[in-house]
């Protein structure tokens, strides 16, 4: 008997999976014994887990008439997901696709057990009986709220268009499509019998999409900082508590997609390294100023409101797009390597190593001085040392000390100066990003800018790490949506006066 198998590695994984998922293990007080058929815990939650045991749970000392076996809370079962929102719902999800949803401020009163006769069970005596789901493959937490902060939004560069969460796919209409991935064969008694394998696979048709349904050119970004540009062919698959875009080949894909922008702008925050080498290559002296938190839906509100003069009197912003996450390290090393995180390896705010060549180590290769003019606070590991700053003078910001500082290093002469400023991010975080006090900032940040630019003989570029936006505290960012990821971006002439 000759056998050969044609199964692709996705396969094998699938049955390793399906093996793991059916382990002999005891269930309930130990007393059952044999294949236990595990189930996902799963939605919107942080840590999706496969429960194939109430072993780790304690009792929850409900006691049925004629119902042996350990019961558990089913509200320490979805506490261990960690669920990604306060106000959620639970979803019990039947192998028949039978569903019963249930308040997450209630589930305390709800139990979860494992039978011969009905798998695992829900028992629910102080909700309709309709809620008792046997046979239970999948718990899926849904948050009751639109949360930017987990899952997949959809936004353009002047807005937040939608909110896709793992757990709300559960409650869209869903394609649950059988999936070819291989073929294995055998030959007995001089006969090829063979088998194919599908799975089945949750999606989500893109065109369905109204908000992308117009698009010419969407991008998804991921979670490592990726970015891909897409079709409207394609589809969203769910993976557990992860949402992935994938192609129409049904083959390739972006995984853990965080985002997707709809016709995203044609400039790039990373432009500013790219626009500094050419410059230098043409032996052009280049100032580049970093604006902390600094959106373009900001520079937009300042400028219409006379908070920005000097910015308003140059060369239009561009809309330009930063990288997720969008907070200062991974921002700043975008800037500077002209490189996505997925590239340069700085992807939150723990990362200080840079993976890839900076603009300064370009421009010492070129006998090219440079200088970083930074705050009181090292944001990455370069190739050169930043000057820091601190607040001397005690009005509650370095910014002055950073332009003071700026100042003298151009006076001693450089063919490259970057200059960070960080009050416009300090005050959006303690205020918000459209408050007065921010505006003020802002309008105190344009006269520095000025003087800077008034001093510089050369090119100058002027952009942000990243946006902020609104909380009921203040203002915050790190988040895909529109008000982080869209920044302003600045090309003008230095005025070279003494």
């Amino acid at each position: 008997m000759k056998s050969r198998i044609l199964i692709g590695g996705v396969v094998l994984g699938i049955l390793a999976l399906s093996m793991a998922a059916c382990q002999s293990v005891p269930a309930g007080t130990g007393a059952l014994q044999g294949f236990v058929p595990a189930f996902e815990v799963t939605g919107d939650v942080e840590q999706p887990f496969l429960l194939d045991s109430l072993e780790d749970f304690p009792d929850s000392g409900l006691e049925r008439e004629g119902r042996k076996g350990k019961k558990v809370n089913l509200s320490d079962i979805v506490s261990k997901a960690i669920p990604a929102a306060k106000d959620y719902t639970v979803l019990l999800i039947g192998d028949d696709g039978l569903t019963a949803e249930v308040e997450g401020n209630s589930i305390s009163n709800c139990h979860i057990t494992f039978s011969k006769d009905n798998a695992w069970e829900a028992i629910n005596p102080k909700h309709p009986v309709s809620s008792n789901i046997k046979r239970i493959k999948e718990i899926v937490v849904v948050s009751a709220k639109n949360n930017t902060s987990f899952g997949l939004n959809i936004i353009d560069t002047t807005g937040n268009l939608e909110i896709i969460s793992p757990g709300g796919l559960y409650k869209s209409p869903m394609l649950n499509l059988p999936m070819f991935e291989g073929r294995s064969t055998i030959e007995h008694d001089d006969k090829e019998n063979w088998t194919s394998i599908y799975t089945r696979r949750k999606m989500v048709a893109v065109k369905d999409l109204e908000c992308l349904l117009e698009s010419d050119n969407p991008m998804a970004v991921a979670r490592d900082g990726s970015q891909s540009f897409i079709k409207n062919d394609g589809f969203l698959e769910l993976k557990g508590n992860r949402i992935d875009y994938v192609f129409s080949n049904l083959k390739d894909r972006v995984e853990d997609v965080v985002g997707i922008i709809v016709d995203p702008p044609g400039a790039s925050n990373m432009d500013t390294y790219h626009d500094t080498a050419h410059f230098l290559e043409r032996d052009e002296d280049v100032l580049v100023i970093i604006l902390d938190g600094f959106g373009y839906h900001q520079y937009v509100h300042a400028v219409q409101e006379g908070y920005a003069p000097f910015l308003e009197s140059i060369a239009p912003a561009k809309k330009a797009f930063s990288v997720y996450m969008p907070v200062t390290n991974a921002g700043m090393a975008a800037i500077l390597t002209g490189k996505l995180p997925s590239e340069n390896g700085v992807h939150t705010r723990k990362e200080m190593d840079i993976s890839t060549p900076s603009i300064f180590e370009y421009a010492k290769k070129r006998g090219k001085s440079s200088v970083l003019v930074e705050g009181n606070i090292k944001i990455l590991n370069l190739e050169i040392e930043p000057i820091l700053n601190i607040d001397k003078n005690s009005n509650g910001s370095a910014d002055d000390e950073i332009r003071d500082k700026a100042l003298e290093k151009m006076n001693e002469g450089q063919n490259l100066m970057v200059v960070h400023f960080h009050g416009i991010d300090d005050s959006g975080h303690n205020y918000g990003d459209l408050s007065f006090q921010t505006m003020e900032r802002i309008k105190l940040t344009d006269g520095y800018v000025k003087e800077l630019v008034y001093r510089w003989d050369g090119r100058v570029i002027i952009t942000a790490d990243h946006g902020m936006h609104s909380t009921s505290e203040g203002g915050s960012h790190g988040e895909f949506r529109y008000e982080d990821m869209v920044v302003p971006y600045i090309i003008c002439e230095g005025e070279g006066r003494e």
